[in-house]
């Protein structure tokens, strides 16, 4: 399994609600558990932080959430080039 390194272009690490609300949307302890725990983040994530963290930007799995309704997709300014969205859990 890969380490988890985080900094500062990763961003904060998630919550633990956060964290055990993602895995109640994604198999517990996956990549994609963590790519979405970090875009339930209060100031979200962006495809450059997970992709940093993770090595892969994990979209699927996000689409099929918000497809299905399962989890609200918000973006947040931000002044940076890339897009900074945020996920709340329905």
């Amino acid at each position: 399994m890969r380490t988890l390194t985080w900094n500062k272009s990763t961003g904060p690490k998630p919550s633990k609600e956060a964290l055990n609300a993602a895995q109640s949307l994604a198999r517990e302890g996956s990549a994609d558990a963590m790519a979405i725990a970090m875009l339930m983040r209060p100031n979200g994530a962006t495809q450059p932080e997970i992709i940093t963290l993770l090595g892969a930007p994990h979209r699927n799995k996000v689409r099929e959430l918000i497809s299905k309704r399962r989890v609200k997709k918000s973006v947040i300014p931000d002044n940076s080039r890339a897009i900074r969205i945020r996920l709340v859990k329905r």
